[in-house]
């Protein structure tokens, strides 16, 4: 199978899920998007896999792959544990400090880019900056186990972001993000968790479980752009 072909198909279908053009609960019929793109089903079926591994796509048994939808359930476990986790990690971010403080100019061109980001309203790039800030947060904690976790959860997250967000062109985050920052800086373990769990609760409260718009265009016409 020709892996290249593959990696295009997703990144279309991924592209076209972050962009909220392939809305939660839409079907990704492998004959449909196999006459739409005028490939086989044997790359479709790989994307799809690839891309239930990431949570954007469910697989269900005997009725095919949809679009993840995840329920308001599912969504507050997940960002219950990240809450519970964030703590952990500024808190030790917050005794390292003094050991890795180049890290934070890397941390600071970041939080740049995601201002950037939010500037042209670049969906994707507004959540790779944000999930890179909060995975080097966690990685000046020195705990692996820590961090795979909270790349897991941020990933989730961010997924539920692109679904329900109501304000993902609102440039709040990237002051946020500073906020943060300073208060591991000057290691105020207190207030870093103050800020964090402010953070992450504020992006709860934006989520809109009613907000999605199903879009009833063919699969063809909304890949045509992405082609």
């Amino acid at each position: 199978m020709d892996s290249n072909l593959e990696n295009k198909i997703y990144t279309m279908l991924k592209n076209a899920i972050v962009n909220r053009e392939l809305t939660p609960g839409t079907k990704l019929s492998e004959e449909a998007l196999a006459q739409a793109l005028n490939v086989s089903r044997t790359p479709i079926r790989s994307a799809l896999r690839r891309l239930s591994y990431e949570m954007y796509v469910k697989i269900l048994p005997r009725r095919g792959a949809f679009v993840n939808e995840p329920t308001p359930r599912e969504v507050e476990d997940v960002f219950e544990m990240r809450i519970l986790l964030e703590d952990c990690a500024v808190t030790k971010a917050c005794r390292n400090y003094a050991k890795f403080q180049p890290v934070f100019e890397k941390i600071e061109d970041l939080i740049q880019k995601e201002k950037e980001a939010y500037e042209v309203k670049s969906i994707g790039g507004v959540l790779k900056n944000v999930y890179d800030i909060h995975i080097e947060i966690a990685k000046l904690s020195k705990n692996e186990i820590l961090i795979k976790q909270l790349r897991e959860l941020i990933s989730l997250t961010n997924i539920y972001l692109t679904f329900y967000s109501e304000r993902l062109y609102d440039p709040i985050s990237p002051k946020e993000h500073l906020d943060i920052l300073e208060a591991i800086r000057v290691s105020d373990e207190d207030l870093a968790r103050k800020r964090m769990r402010n953070h992450i609760n504020g992006i709860i409260s934006r989520l809109n479980f009613e907000k999605i718009e199903r879009n009833s265009a063919a699969i063809e016409s909304v890949l045509t752009k992405y082609k």
